[in-house]
């Protein structure tokens, strides 16, 4: 009997698994790495994340990211770690909430960047390392890779996993070399282990340290405060939570220019962001994507104060509504879907809220926040499931600050307040801007009221 081959050519599978996956992102993904081997440590007890670092160096001769995070056991080299996809008996995370599912993100980062790598571990006292080189890439067949033992003086200092690659492509060592892309890198680890970071994880970025992005809703600290909308409950072994509320930007207006608008602070924050088993899928999102313009408003800035939050959380990371890249939803997805109608519920109930208050002074609203908190979804979901008028049911927690009444609308209908509108010539605004704020560049806005205040405050103290 004759056979017709049917494995893929090596030049074909390393260019269509790089072909879909932004050089952040395969980068993302070699961080994701060092996180599941932090869990694997810890055994099924909680991971103190303050134990353990990431650390990544780029430049546009090479790319190296370090960890203290176990190593690789070299059991799990052999068999599993170096083949390019899951094995379906490598059962390693079936107990822990990872987010891989493939068994392609170190190989792929690796391809994605250049042609010469080498991995490097420490696991147990064994160290070893193994080399992926442009011989091994340009040879057709697929040879098993080199475990070579490495000598005490070479050894990583405390047990972990350093990748250390060079012969990058000339695109990526561009990349590599510009501030910008730097910075966004920055940006991108800041979200999406926002987390991570929270719990103490330290990752830097060529020695810098990254911060955390804060995604948070205001809880009231008062009995009858107001307080955000939550939705929990399990959906096919994955647990899925829910809070829509506001942000700490906490001023309403649709004027882009408005001194009320915290830009940088509401923002960042504003729409919805979707966790994936601690991981930031999405941030801030303001599209279709996440139920804007789908049988509710188009996101404008009148809703820069209203944040959502969802978290799918499960140790069967195939059943989690994400793509291979780990950032972006599978938005066909029945788990999604589903939580998509308590979303749009949730966002009701704060469109509703902003409608009422467009036209009112931010003094009016801010009386009723003032003795709030900023929460994360798992401690808004926490304080709120505690309260009365919270509905828990076959482990389904849902409270609607609607039908409870705690959502605080204006006293009258006729705002106590009325808007200002004027237009001056650019070059004025910039020298009264120059005057008041020692910048040209304040916005106009923020120019007019500090005029008003200026003249008010003379009128008050009888000097007008």
């Amino acid at each position: 009997m004759d056979y017709a081959q049917a494995a893929p050519t090596k030049q074909f599978f390393v260019s269509m698994l790089t072909r879909d996956i932004s050089l952040s992102d395969a980068i993302l993904d070699l961080v994701d790495n060092c996180l599941d081997g932090a869990l694997r440590t810890a055994n099924g007890v909680k991971v103190d994340y303050s134990k353990f670092f990431v650390n990544i160096s780029l430049s546009s001769n090479s790319f190296s990211i370090e960890d203290n995070c176990g190593g690789i056991p070299r059991s799990i080299a052999k068999a599993y770690a170096f083949k390019m996809g899951r094995e379906t008996d490598d059962d390693r995370d079936m107990d822990n909430e990872t987010i891989g599912m493939y068994g392609v993100g170190m190989k792929r980062a690796i391809f994605k960047m250049g042609r010469d790598a080498i991995v490097k571990t420490l696991c147990n006292e064994d160290a070893y390392e193994v080399p992926i080189s442009s011989a091994w890439l340009d040879n057709k067949d697929w040879e098993p890779l080199p475990i070579i033992n490495t000598k005490q003086e070479d050894n990583l200092k405390t047990p972990g996993t350093q990748i250390h690659i060079e012969s990058l492509f000339p695109g990526v060592a561009k990349h590599f070399g510009n501030e910008a892309f730097i910075n966004e890198l920055k940006t991108s680890i800041s979200e999406h282990f926002t987390m991570f970071l929270q719990k103490g994880l330290s990752i830097s970025v060529n020695t810098a340290p990254v911060e955390p992005v804060l995604v948070e809703v205001l809880v009231s600290d008062e009995k009858d405060g107001p307080l955000p909308y939550v939705f929990e409950k399990t959906i096919d072994n994955v647990i899925v939570s829910i809070t829509v509320g506001l942000n700490t930007g906490r001023g309403i207006t649709d004027d882009e220019d408005s001194p009320e608008f915290e830009r940088d602070r509401s923002s960042a924050s504003a729409g919805w962001t979707v966790f994936c088993n601690d991981r930031a899928v999405i941030v801030g999102d303001k599209s279709r994507l996440t139920g804007w313009g789908d049988g509710i408003p188009l996101y404008h800035y009148q809703f820069s104060i209203i944040t959502g939050i969802v978290e799918f959380r499960s140790i069967y990371a195939n059943k989690l509504p994400v793509t291979t890249t780990k950032r972006a939803l599978d938005t066909s997805s029945d788990i999604w879907l589903q939580a998509l109608v308590k979303m749009k519920e949730g966002m009701r109930i704060w469109i509703s809220y902003t409608n009422a208050w467009k036209n009112h002074p931010r003094s009016d609203q801010t009386q009723y926040w003032e003795k709030s908190t900023p929460m994360p979804l798992r401690s808004a979901i926490l304080r709120i499931s505690q309260l009365a008028g919270a509905t828990q049911s076959k482990g389904v927690i849902e409270y609607n600050p609607q039908k409870q009444k705690k959502i605080p609308f204006p006293q009258t209908k006729s705002p106590s307040s009325r808007k200002i509108i004027y237009s001056r010539p650019n070059e004025e605004i910039r020298l009264v801007s120059k005057s008041f704020f020692d910048s040209f560049d304040e916005k106009p806005g923020i120019v007019g009221e500090r005029c008003f205040e200026l003249i008010l405050s003379k009128i008050q103290k009888g000097e007008g």
